[in-house]
């Protein structure tokens, strides 16, 4: 299962009712929903598989998990493509 970190130096900042989020790998900042925002701040604590951080997201809003997994499906691959994200390895097994 491969594992993935916030790239090193994102800062994430509230903006008014939404999140900005600057990657110094793509030299970009970036207006993020609260989603995005909230998967960024649980990587910020350690790197973790997709369903290691749909386990703590569920855990914290009280969503079933099945429906946070759902949603990450559809932020996961935007946040590796604008740089925000990366893999960082593989969980053991």
């Amino acid at each position: 299962m491969t594992v993935f970190a916030r790239v090193p130096g994102l800062r994430v900042e509230a903006v008014g009712g939404a999140w900005a989020a600057f990657s110094p790998a793509s030299g970009e900042t970036l207006l993020l929903n609260d989603t995005s925002a909230a998967i960024l701040e649980v990587l910020a604590e350690e790197p973790l598989a997709i369903a290691a951080v749909a386990d703590r997201l569920a855990a914290d809003s009280g969503v079933p998990k099945g429906d946070v997994a759902a949603l990450l499906a559809d932020h996961w691959p935007q946040l590796v493509e604008a740089g925000l994200v990366r893999q960082a390895g593989q969980a053991p097994a």
